[in-house]
């Protein structure tokens, strides 16, 4: 009793719990805004809950009171209340539907089961509930009910599943199940009273089935209604095996035994259907041919393409491989460093420059005529800094003004000052590994072993070791306490050994210089502490103390073998009580600060016996270890002897644009001072990872003297070269000299070295980290348009295969009815039924329903899903073949079929007219006539078709392989033209070439790329913005990389290839470009494979395959020991780019996903240069755009070659300076040509534009007359038309130029002496000169920004500095005329405010107001 007890008030608090929140909810959904029309409602109904006022009088009731039962009503309750208004559509819609949402949202939370029956919950007219629910329950279980008592013969089991029991919930179900059981044991014989002994739970399974399952109260389990009653032995259970007396429960078996092989049929089918179409892919697909081609399959496949590249050519030729004044081997340096500058533009406040004309700034140099041109007094008065090109120095101020104001510069500023003592003091930067690898070395010889088996005194021991730790705080040039050390050491220690050790180095000491003293002690400081660890307090064993002895004598014996024998020492020659301290600290101290390396710091000796000494270092400094990281200061400058002693802060005068090129040389000379010493630091962590050996000095010395080579390695000086550009550039600039001295690669070293430590900044690093962030967001939404496109392409398929499938049902049902109606002729031909006539105008319909078998096998006929893979795609090309042609039909033919075409028509029309006979009439004489003038026409076509035809085949091959839609729709022009495509009479469709038929094919995928690309263009554009690194466009199979970079001309590809190695014996010729010797491929400095290989591997063969494996990094095939040098070119013209694209190989994966990028590249260089042609009609050649229809044919007109006399007789009107350049040449065919042109001769005729173009042809062409004023009498005596040479130019950014005969040959005495760097060539109106950086940060308003650089904002500050400084002037002078009754500044503020929207009335007043005020 007692836990029946317990039990019922456990119950009893889970209802409060559950009453309490069911409240809350209640409470919230009152307190909603704008609830008044759910809390009460004007039409209140005893079984349903209409408002929350009846939902809270029946959860005060206890009707929500049961469980899981209790929340699930209440749930449905609630969101009855709220459904009811939203089916009514009413006034309160929706508010009840934001309610609902939000009453969903508390349920959710407590369960997502109640949540979905509050939305679920759908009121109807005329249910009734006892209890608070819905209607729909009570109306299911009556209905239930009444199928019970219909079909008795029903099994129990199908009676819990009959009604529509979509929407019930679990515990619905459950009482249902309940109410079923009652009744079912009431019809058996039993009393409703046995159910209530029971429970029921029902289970949902996967497929979506509801069991219900019964439990007696001793927790028996029953699967059916059935079972109970057999349970309660109501109902005699059948045995097993033994059927057939009940009919009911046979016909039931038989019927799932039925149900179970249609089952298992279906099963079989889907699985058969689910085989073939599997067995339809394969056999469609042809899976070889989708595999891709590995490249080394193509390296040397035969082809022309792999012979050529073989023998060193570069196929197709590049248009552009160097530029004027620029070696070849610093072209990757050049575009690095141009493409850094424009890129992190805005991070340096820099407007980007065309590539062309930064190289033409590198290589600028001004010509002597220019100065002696102006006068004397401006010469004097003109800074060589004037010169310089404006842009070279807003790139080097910005760079430094980046550099200076970062505090990444703290760590270079101060480098040229660095000492090996002041990096050991520095020991925030150093771990316990670095100190350990930069201890000092040995280098006086001693036995170790000996010295550390000596017994002495541990008092004694740490007595003259502490007199020695005095030596470590002393500089080397403070010889004297470092000897007063020693000696006292000396004085107090027992052991021979150390007393002779220190003897030993007491040798080289003298006056101002004891660095290897202070080396030879730190040493043996270091090493005894290391042996004798129990010495500083430590509790070792002995075994311990022993074992750490042997270890340090090991090691000390390996760094003695280094170390060459000195003399033997005579103890009369040492003299311990020679100089004291007083006497070294009165020494001059002069030469005291040389702190640099302890090797160096030995002075040449007087004595014999240390004149010996020294030459023993001198030899020993090919074995002697290095100590320090820290390489030898440079000589200090004239630049650095004027520089300030602290860092330039950045709004300092020293940056400007008189002053920077010395201080450009003095932060150079800093930054490649700390990279040298980063060059140090990872040898020596390189070597101690291997665990080899420390270099010598002597090493480090020769690695320094080619720094240069290692920390610049693909700039600068060739392999073997005896120059230094680097460190050239950087004396001269530091020694004051002018910059236009240096030459073009020492100005590139000079910006490489500055933008190497740029991109060190903080600045730069968050610029990219800022880039990288917004290019995720960009890579995102360019991948959804990408998706969205995919999704229109699949939705495309899909349609053209639906119409496919439905195309090959119709096509299965016309030829079936076809069939019948044959059959049905045939048939009334022996019965003599029905007429034929009658059976021809029977439609589909009645041939159809003429009798059930044919009805039968129609309805049999496939339906569009039953066709197989193969059928379908096949039917899917054929649609996509006649949409591309824009015709019904399409009637694919080959050339010979073509050919038979024609000769068939021409029979045809000869027939036709033998066939009239006689002439009877004019009007048979009339279409005689028309026959054989169309005979005529004909048979003169086909004589001239085979040569069209020809060319017409070739421009399609070359058109399909390119890939661009104005190739393609000018080749499919000229074929119509060549009559390679026709209207077939016979089906009404179209007759084609099966070429054209594929052009065609291409022309609609290039159609769509162009479509994507367009849509894609703003965010490809955003996307680029956000600039990270470079990436190539793609490879081919030799491993050629092709790149374009973001702010050069759209038109132009860059192509980095690999030098072929060949002998030096054998000469290449001039065209093999390709080909170089192993030398000539090498630039930068030789590999140090000391650092990662052991010396005892190296001549081995793994040692030999390991430099050979890690060298392919070099090059691949492993043969150069340094960096090699790649050949650069660029493809800038069309047609080299189509060339390019045509030499493409489809099946190399690399090489097809590079044609998809070029073809991208084309279609934006004709989007660009036809602008958006997009009829296709107008799919011509630039030549070809001519208003009549002959221009179609004027490429013929321009011939390539004949034009010597017209370019010599215009040769003869040069001077004789420029014909002396032209001697030679006689033909301007082929001739490279630099044309000139001036973009805004009004506002701007000093700049020009120059651009660079090929000659490809010339012609003849008529002059113009004349439109005088006698008009009539030129008619009356028409004058013969002079003939003009034009010559026809393929422009290397695009498209096509037709310039006369003079412009044609100073163009190409233009181009010769650009290319050739002609003495006294300067082109004065290039745009680099008249460059001026428009970028920068504006402080102003906003609304001021886009007029700050006008004239007018000028005059506008002019006039306010103006106010400003007038009274303070005019109290400080004595004489005011500026401001007096003269009226001058009168005068001077309304020419300003009248005309200062022009840059000549600005300077006028600028220089106005400088003469009144100075």
């Amino acid at each position: 009793m007692a836990d029946d007890a317990a039990e019922a008030a456990e119950k009893e608090a889970r209802r409060k719990k559950h009453r309490k929140r069911m409240n809350k909810i209640l409470v919230r959904a009152w307190n909603l805004p704008d609830a008044g029309p759910f809390q009460d409602t004007s039409h209140p109904s005893e079984t349903e809950a209409r408002d929350l006022t009846a939902i809270g009088k029946n959860l005060d009731k206890g009707v929500y009171e049961h469980g899981r039962t209790g929340w699930e009503i209440f749930a449905t309750d609630m969101g009855l209340v709220y459904n009811r208004h939203i089916i009514r559509k009413g006034k309160h819609t929706s508010t009840a539907k934001n309610h609902l949402d939000q009453v969903v949202g508390y349920f959710t939370k407590i369960d997502p089961v109640l949540g979905n029956l509050a939305i679920k919950s759908k009121p109807k007219p005329g249910d009734t509930s006892s209890d608070g629910t819905s209607k729909k329950n009570s109306s299911s279980s009556t209905k239930r009910k009444n199928n019970v008592k219909e079909s008795p013969d029903s099994s129990p089991k199908k009676k819990v599943n009959v009604g529509n029991n979509g929407s019930l919930t679990l515990s619905q179900r459950e009482k249902r199940a309940m109410e079923l059981l009652a009744s079912y044991l009431e019809e058996s014989g039993g009393e409703r009273v046995q159910s209530e002994n029971f429970r029921c739970k029902v289970i949902q399974r996967p497929g979506g089935r509801f069991d219900s399952i019964f439990f007696s109260a001793e927790n028996k389990r029953f699967k059916s209604m059935a079972e109970v009653a057999r349970f309660l032995n109501l109902v005699i259970a059948p045995t097993r095996g033994q059927g057939g007396n009940n009919k009911t429960s046979g016909r039931t078996k038989k019927d799932t035994d039925k149900r179970k092989l249609k089952r298992e049929l279906d099963k079989l089918m889907r699985s058969k259907v689910k085989a073939a179409k599997a067995l339809d892919e394969h056999n469609n697909e042809d899976v070889v041919d989708n595999f891709p081609v590995s490249d080394d399959s193509l390296w040397d496949d035969g082809s022309n393409s792999s012979k050529a590249h073989k023998a060193g050519l570069i196929v197709p030729r590049s248009d552009i491989e160097s530029f004027p004044g620029i070696p070849t081997h610093c072209i990757p340096d050049m575009l690095m460093v141009w493409d850094f500058l424009c890129t992190f533009g805005r991070t340096l406040s820099l407007q980007p420059i065309e590539l062309d004309d930064f190289a033409a700034a590198l290589s600028f140099r001004p010509l002597t005529e220019l100065k002696n041109a102006q006068p004397a007094e401006e010469q004097q008065q003109l800074p060589p800094q004037s010169h310089i090109p404006v842009y070279l120095s807003e790139c080097h101020i910005a760079l430094l003004r980046l550099l200076v104001k970062d505090p990444t510069s703290d760590f270079w500023w101060w480098s040229v000052l660095e000492t090996p003592e002041m990096v050991e003091q520095e020991d925030e930067y150093l771990n316990p590994g670095d100190k350990k690898r930069r201890a000092a070395a040995a280098v006086v010889k001693i036995d170790m072993e000996a010295l550390l088996s000596v017994e002495e005194d541990p008092a004694v021991t740490r007595k003259w070791l502490q007199a020695l730790e005095d030596v470590r705080t002393r500089k080397p040039d403070n010889s004297g306490p470092i000897k007063s050390a020693v000696k006292s050491a000396i004085a107090q220690t027992t052991n021979q050994h150390v007393k002779m050790y220190l003897k030993k180095a007491m040798r080289t000491w003298q006056a101002k210089s004891a660095g290897l003293v202070k080396r030879a002690v730190v040493w043996l400081l270091g090493r005894f502490r290391e042996a004798r660890p129990d010495l500083w307090g430590r509790n070792v064993s002995e075994e311990e103390i022993a074992e750490q002895k042997k270890l340090v004598a090991a090691e000390a014996a390996l760094e003695m073998d280094n170390i060459i024998e000195d003399a033997v020492i005579d103890d009369g020659d040492l003299n311990l009580e020679g100089d004291s301290d007083e006497e070294s600290d009165s020494d001059d101290d002069e030469g005291s600060d040389n702190e640099d390396e302890y090797a160096d710091q030995v002075d040449t000796p007087t004595s014999p016996s240390k004149q010996a000494c020294s030459v023993t270092l001198k030899e020993n400094d090919e074995i002697t270890p290095v100590t320090t990281f820290v390489p030898a200061k440079p000589v200090p400058s004239v630049v650095d002897l004027l520089l300030p002693p602290a860092k330039p802060v950045s709004p300092s005068d020293l940056v400007h644009a008189l002053t920077w090129p010395p201080v450009i040389g003095a932060t150079s000379c800093r930054i490649f001072q700390w990279y040298k010493r980063r060059r140090n630091e990872v040898d020596d962590s390189t070597r101690e990872l291997r665990q080899l050996r420390p270099m010598s000095v002597a090493e480090r010395r020769r690695r320094e003297m080619s720094a240069s080579l290692r920390i610049l390695s693909e700039c600068g000086d060739p392999l073997g070269s005896s120059s230094n550009n680097v460190e050239s550039a950087i004396n001269h600039l530091c020694e004051g000299k002018g910059y236009l001295d240096l030459n073009a690669v020492q100005r590139l070293c000079i910006l490489r070295i500055l933008i190497e430590a740029a991109y060190d900044t903080h600045h730069v690093q968050l610029s990219i980290e800022d880039n990288f962030k917004a290019r995720i967001n960009s890579v995102k939404a360019l991948d959804a348009e990408e998706r969205r496109a995919k999704k229109a392409a699949r939705e495309e398929l899909a349609k053209i295969e639906s119409a496919a499938r439905e195309r090959l049902a119709t096509e299965a049902r016309e030829t079936f009815i076809e069939k019948k109606r044959q059959e049905l002729i045939e048939d009334i031909k022996d019965t003599q039924e029905y007429s034929v006539d009658f059976v021809e105008s029977l439609n589909n319909d009645d041939i159809i329903d003429l009798d059930d078998d044919t009805k039968a096998e129609y309805e049999a006929l496939p339906t569009p899903e039953s066709f197989n893979k193969g059928e379908v795609n096949a039917v899917v090309k054929k649609i996509q073949e006649e949409t591309a042609f824009g015709a019904e039909k399409l009637t694919v033919l080959s050339l010979k079929e073509i050919e038979k075409r024609g000769e068939d028509y021409l029979k045809s029309l000869q027939d036709d007219l033998e066939s009239f006979g006689e002439v009877d009439s004019r009007e048979t004489s009339a279409k005689i006539d028309r026959l054989r003038q169309k005979i005529t026409k004909f048979t003169d076509q086909m004589q001239t078709l085979p040569e069209d035809r020809s060319s017409a085949i070739e421009a399609l091959t070359d058109a399909i392989e390119d890939g661009t839609v104005r190739t393609l729709r000018t080749a499919i022009k000229d074929a119509k033209l060549a009559r390679l495509s026709g209207d077939d009479e016979a089906n009404g469709g179209v007759w084609a070439l099966d070429l054209m038929r594929d052009a065609s094919l291409e022309l609609k995928n290039a159609e769509g790329r162009k479509r994507v690309t367009e849509a894609q263009k703003d965010l490809v554009a955003k996307l680029n913005k956000c600039f990270i690194r470079t990436e190539p466009l793609g490879r081919d199979r030799y491993q050629s990389s092709f790149v374009h970079f973001d702010y050069d001309k759209s038109s132009r590809v860059w192509a980095e290839r690999d030098f072929i190695l060949c002998n030096e014996d054998s000469a290449p010729s001039t065209e093999a470009v390709l080909l170089r010797s192993a030398q000539s491929a090498s630039i930068g400095a030789p590999e140090k494979y000391d650092d990662f290989m052991n010396l005892d591997d190296r001549n081995q063969p793994c040692g030999k395959s390991f430099l050979s494996f890690a060298r392919q990094e070099y090059h691949h095939t492993g043969e150069l020991s340094t960096l090699a040098r790649h050949h650069w070119s660029c493809y800038t013209t069309d047609r080299s780019l189509r060339v390019l694209v045509k030499h493409l190989h489809g099946k190399c994966a690399k090489e097809n996903a590079l044609k998809e990028v070029l073809k991208k590249t084309l279609e934006t260089l004709a989007l660009a240069a036809g602008g958006g042609d997009a009829n296709p009609a107008n799919g011509a050649s630039p030549e070809d755009a001519g208003p009549d229809a002959a221009a179609s044919t004027g490429k013929t007109d321009f011939l390539s070659s004949g034009d010597e006399e017209a370019f010599c007789q215009e040769k003869e009107r040069l001077s004789k300076d420029d014909a002396d350049v032209l001697k030679g040449i006689s033909s301007a065919i082929g001739r490279r040509i630099r044309l000139r042109r001036i973009p805004d001769p009004d506002r701007a005729p000093d700049v020009a534009e120059y651009s660079m173009a090929t000659i490809t042809g010339w012609k003849l062409e008529k002059a113009p007359h004349s439109n005088g004023a006698e008009g009539e009498a030129s008619e009356e005596a028409p004058e013969p038309q002079a003939s003009l040479p034009i010559w026809r130019l393929g422009l290397d950014d695009g498209g096509e130029l037709h310039v006369p005969a003079s412009e044609a040959v100073e163009g190409i005495m233009r181009a010769i002496k650009w290319s050739t760097e002609y003495p006294g060539y300067v082109e004065y109106d290039a745009p680099l000169l008249s460059y001026r950086n428009g970028l920068g940060r504006f402080c102003g308003r906003a609304a001021e920004a886009p007029s700050s650089l006008t004239p007018q904002a000028f005059a506008k500050q002019l006039i306010k500095r103006e106010q400003d400084l007038y009274m303070p002037l005019k109290n400080r002078t004595f004489e005011n005329n500026w401001g007096g009754k003269a009226g001058a500044r009168q005068a001077w503020v309304s020419s300003l405010k009248e005309c200062g929207h022009t840059f000549e009335a600005v300077r006028e007043g600028l220089l106005t107001l400088e003469n009144a005020f100075f």
